[in-house]
């Protein structure tokens, strides 16, 4: 079973691979040029190779480098097995060339939609290159500029208060009320919540973990944030039925501390710099390029409804009609 999960995932990541075309297989090249119909069914020459064969396909040779180069594109979570398998990474190769050999054979290669793909491919690799060089490449964030940004901005690390919260859910206030007596008497907390409450932390007794303002209804954080450690509310009612709350633990808003969040803080202010980055250099191409939008030819305007002629109030007469005019005598 273990064997063929592992079939099953080399099969997946090696046909995505092959198909986004990732790797060392030929792409089909589309020409302006006036080539003869024999010289463009004729085969391109195969670059000089280097390191040892390990394949022949007809006169196409795929190479340990080409095995080493296509192991560079398997996603990482799959890199040891990856190495450890290169037998099927072989495979996958070989059954590449052998289908896109047979396809362009077929034409598949002139095909229109085909060539519309690659054409929109190439623009994507191309404006891909051109971001990485403009943006990726050009902004940085350093330790500096996220250790000043946290100085300047404190408020907005700051770990909010938090309580540690149980309670019991009943559907009416005597109920609660009982209940309430009965825990002021000394009963069990957690006990009575797994035999009363019909909240599903019953079965934790009661317990709702910690929680923040914000989390909960008005009525209940009210409550809630109101007791110490320890003590006990009150019936609260809120939407949801009659609750009897208690907190346990306190922790008050902390500042978290910067080495804990730099890494996150870094990513956070390098994603701003680039979309600013980004937003400025389309700008700055609008201004150099004459761009244009119409608008109105994207969306037609619609059609001004024809106002509807007054209709007459029930109960009200008709206006009477005007009388023809008299008829002259000859």
């Amino acid at each position: 079973m273990l064997k063929l999960r592992m079939l099953a995932v080399f099969a997946a990541v090696f046909t995505a691979i092959a198909l986004t075309g990732c790797n060392a297989a030929k792409k089909p090249e589309i020409s302006g040029t006036g080539a003869s119909k024999a010289e463009a069914q004729a085969p391109a020459p195969s670059a000089a190779k280097s390191g040892k064969v390990v394949a022949e396909i007809g006169n196409e040779k795929i190479t340990l480098d080409d095995v080493n180069d296509m192991m560079k594109s398997v996603p990482e979570q799959y890199q040891a097995v990856a190495q450890a398998h290169k037998d099927m990474l072989l495979d996958s190769m070989v059954n590449q060339k052998l289908l896109y050999s047979e396809a362009s054979k077929l034409g598949f290669d002139k095909d229109p939609s085909v060539k519309k793909q690659l054409d929109d491919l190439k623009k994507e690799l191309v404006i891909k290159a051109y971001l990485k060089k403009e943006i990726e490449e050009k902004v940085k964030v350093t330790d500096e500029d996220a250790k000043k940004y946290y100085e300047a901005n404190k408020d907005k690390f700051k770990e909010p208060e938090k309580i540690m919260v149980s309670h019991i859910l009943v559907d009416n206030e005597a109920e609660a009320k009982d209940i309430l007596a009965k825990l002021k008497g000394g009963a069990d907390f957690a006990a009575l919540a797994k035999e009363k409450s019909k909240d599903p932390s019953k079965d934790r007794g009661g317990e709702l973990g910690l929680l923040s303002k914000g989390m909960t209804v008005p009525e209940f954080e009210q409550a809630a944030f109101a007791l110490q450690p320890g003590q006990l509310s009150a019936v609260v009612k809120t939407q949801f039925g009659y609750h009897i709350i208690k907190v346990t633990e306190k922790q008050p808003e902390k500042l978290m501390a910067y080495d804990d969040i730099k890494d996150q803080l870094k990513q956070m202010l390098l994603s701003d710099k680039q979309k600013e980055s980004f937003e400025a250099l389309l700008n700055d191409l609008k201004d150099k390029n004459k761009v244009t939008i119409y608008k109105d030819v994207l969306i037609p305007p619609q059609p001004k409804a024809e106002p509807k002629a007054a209709q007459p109030k029930a109960g009200t007469p008709a206006a009477p009609a005007a009388p023809a005019p008299a008829q002259q005598g000859k």
